[in-house]
């Protein structure tokens, strides 16, 4: 639950400020590559937000997203009048245009909501009475509108484990009869096409939590330990998006700090006391492993 007054960053859903709170009346927050949980919660804040809005525009305000993006704009505001509620599969967001037409936004490294007008700010939405500002420094954010059938396509909500129409059963059924065999689990959990919305930090607690390696590979990895896997991905984001989401690199909650805690990620060591090893790993992406708990049982 989310309160009225806030702003919400790309990474954390709950940079919040308030009215009460002795901070001041907007913050914003440089983070890490949002996953899941944060771009869902930024994706209901957009939602409460504009919840009793009858009308919505969209209005570029850089010449960078001008000469890269007008064209969508232009789409977005022939279609969309009154409030349409946005929704996630993964790090993906969404709003429906019409019934073929969809808008796609994705936060990349810092994109994010912000209640003032600031530099990096590259457009805003507003209605009759409130508007909000999409924030990007880095610009890795990324808008396209896209058909009915490419979402269907290549964003499958049964595999999104945040959804409401996520499915174990179908979940399990395809990677097993879609992960090559010689992949590395590190790898599979980040690729989106199978686990929608796990990024780094997600990667290194569900491990840690399965005691997996993340250089095992997908074959040497039981039916029961690939299945232990998935519902301990589910249980990671699951807690990290109602707990507020993980506090990463510099972000500070002015106002209502996140109760998720990480056990492995950017960590020294364990809660046990064990060393943890960090190192780039097959995924091209840095992992955190405690090599005590997580043993490659088989090189292949």
């Amino acid at each position: 639950h989310l309160p009225s007054k806030q702003t919400v960053t790309g990474s954390n859903p709950v940079a919040i400020t308030n009215k009460e709170s002795s901070c001041s009346e907007d913050s914003y927050f440089i983070v890490t590559m949002p996953e899941g949980p944060e771009v869902k919660i930024a994706s209901t804040y957009f939602n409460n937000f504009f919840k009793e809005s009858k009308e919505i525009r969209f209005e570029i305000l850089t010449n960078y997203y001008r000469k890269k993006y007008n064209d969508v704009f232009t789409q977005i505001n022939n279609h969309i009048r009154s409030f349409q509620p946005t929704y996630t599969v993964g790090k993906n967001i969404f709003i429906n245009l019409s019934k073929e037409l969809i808008f796609n936004f994705h936060l990349g490294m810092t994109g994010g909501w912000s209640s003032q007008l600031k530099k990096h700010c590259h457009f805003r939405v507003h209605s009759e009475s409130k508007e909000l500002f999409f924030r990007d420094v880095r610009k890795f954010g990324k808008m396209r509108i896209i058909s009915k059938d490419m979402f269907n396509t290549k964003h499958i909500s049964y595999y999104d484990m945040l959804h409401e129409e996520y499915s174990y059963n179908m979940h399990i059924k395809f990677l097993e009869e879609k992960v090559g065999k010689k992949r590395s689990i590190c790898s599979v959990l980040l690729d989106q096409r199978y686990f929608p919305g796990v990024g780094n930090y997600i990667k290194s607690e569900v491990l840690y939590l399965s005691m997996v390696h993340p250089e095992e590979k997908w074959m040497n990895i039981s039916r029961k330990k690939k299945e232990e896997i998935v519902i301990n991905t589910r249980i990671v984001m699951l807690e990290s998006y109602t707990k507020g989401g993980a506090e990463l690199r510099d972000f500070n909650n002015p106002f209502h700090k996140s109760t998720y805690k990480l056990k492995i990620y950017n960590k020294d060591v364990t809660e046990d006391g064990n060393i943890i090893t960090s190192k780039l790993t097959s995924d091209s992406r840095r992992s955190w492993f405690c090599s005590k708990t997580q043993q490659i049982r088989n090189i292949s």
